[in-house]
C-alpha cells in the first residue's frame, strides 16, 4: 500500500471508529440497574446475546480503529509549519489508553454473553453482579481517559497544532467536561440515577463520535495538499 493510501486509510479510520462506537453503543438495549435483581441480568443477556456479543465485536474493532486514528493525528501534526510539538504526546498517549482502556471494557458483557449460552448458565448472583458491576466501572475509566484525549485534541485544534477547524476544537472541551461529570456521577452512584443523567452521559458518548469523526473528514479533505507539501519540503 503506497503512501498516499495509508495517508487515505488513515484519516478514515476517525470515521470508522465513530459508526462503529455508535453501532456498538446501541446495538443492544440499556443493562438493568445494577441494585436490582442478578436474575434480571441473566435474563437481559439471555435475551439479547447475539446483539451483546456483535457489540462487544464492534467495539473492539472501534478500539483497534481509534489507535490506528491517533497515531495518525500525531503525525498530521507534525506537518504544521511553526507548530511545536507541545500537545503531540498527550494526543498520542491520550488517543492510545481511550483505545486500550476502550478494548479492556468490553470484557465483562463479553463475559457475560458467553457463560449466559453455556451450561449451567451462571448458577451464582455474585458473579453477575460483579460482571455488571465492572462494565460500569470500566465506563467510568473509559470516559476519564476519553475525556483527557479530548482535552488534548481540543487544545491542539485551538493552537493550531492541527489543520482543522476551530468548531472542532470548541466542541472538544465541553465533550470532555461532559465525560468528566459522567465519571463522578457513575462511581458515585451505587444505583441507576434520575434518568435526566443519561442525557450528559448520552451526549459524552454521541459528543465523542462527533469530534473524531469530523476531526476525521476534515483530515480525509486535505490530505492530498499536505502530503504534498512534505513531499516538496524532502
Amino acid at each position: 500500500m503506497g503512501d498516499r493510501r495509508l495517508s487515505a486509510f488513515g484519516a478514515a479510520t476517525g470515521t470508522v471508529f465513530a459508526v462503529l462506537e455508535v453501532l456498538a453503543g446501541f446495538i443492544y438495549p440499556q443493562q438493568p440497574r445494577i441494585d436490582g435483581p442478578p436474575a434480571a441480568t441473566v435474563a437481559w443477556a439471555h435475551d439479547h446475546r447475539v446483539a451483546l456479543q456483535l457489540g462487544m465485536i464492534f467495539g473492539l474493532a472501534a478500539a483497534g480503529m481509534l489507535l490506528w486514528f491517533a497515531a495518525y493525528v500525531t503525525t498530521r501534526m507534525d506537518r504544521v509549519p511553526g507548530a511545536g510539538p507541545a500537545l503531540r504526546p498527550m494526543v498520542l498517549g491520550g488517543g492510545i489508553a481511550t483505545a486500550v482502556v476502550a478494548a479492556v471494557a468490553a470484557i465483562p458483557i463479553a463475559l457475560l454473553a458467553f457463560m449466559v449460552g453455556q451450561a449451567p448458565g451462571i448458577p451464582d448472583p455474585t458473579v453477575v453482579r460483579l460482571l455488571a458491576d465492572l462494565n460500569t466501572v470500566f465506563f467510568a475509566v473509559n470516559c476519564t481517559m476519553t475525556g483527557l484525549f479530548l482535552v488534548a485534541l481540543g487544545l491542539a485544534v485551538l493552537r493550531a497544532e492541527l489543520p482543522t477547524p476551530r468548531w472542532i476544537g470548541w466542541l472538544s472541551l465541553p465533550v470532555a467536561a461532559a465525560n468528566a461529570v459522567t465519571v463522578w456521577v457513575v462511581l458515585t452512584f451505587t444505583t441507576y440515577h434520575g434518568k435526566g443523567w443519561n442525557v450528559v452521559a448520552f451526549g459524552a458518548y454521541i459528543g465523542f463520535a462527533v469530534v473524531v469523526a469530523g476531526l476525521s473528514v476534515t483530515l480525509f479533505r486535505h490530505r492530498d495538499v499536505e502530503d504534498a507539501l512534505a513531499v516538496a519540503a524532502r
